[in-house]
């Protein structure tokens, strides 16, 4: 028995499938193409630089051997990294902009850090 030839553009299953993923890598790349950059304009209006405080001398933290962490995302061996290069005896993250609770402990490093979750300032107290 004769096999019925099939009219139409495309005929096989394996052709169809790689026109189908040929079509959707052509509109993923079309719609990343289309995607605005966010708008930053250029004013006066600037947050300012990230603080850091020094303590004297005799108090082991020093909140300066930090700034290699500014903008990376925080997590436990980074915290842990940046305790051990300001020498302090513990350390720990607020967000950004937030009151610390008293007592103050200078050998206590404090990491601000921003709703993404990225280091923007460090202090001992």
């Amino acid at each position: 028995m004769p096999i019925p030839k099939q009219s139409g553009f495309i005929s096989s299953t394996r052709a169809r499938g790689a026109v189908a993923a040929v079509l959707c890598a052509a509109s993923l790349f079309l719609a990343g193409c289309q995607a605005q950059p966010e708008f930053r304009p250029l004013t006066s209006e600037v947050p300012p630089p990230p603080t850091f405080a020094t303590v004297p001398a005799e108090e082991a933290c020093q909140a300066a051997q930090a700034r290699y962490a500014l903008g990376r995302p925080i997590d436990a061996p980074l915290l842990e990294e940046m305790r051990t290069r300001t020498g302090s005896k513990s350390a720990r993250t607020s967000p950004a902009g937030t009151p610390l609770p008293a007592p103050a402990d200078p050998a206590r490093l404090n990491v601000d850090v921003d709703p993404q979750g990225l280091v923007v300032a460090a202090r001992c107290g």
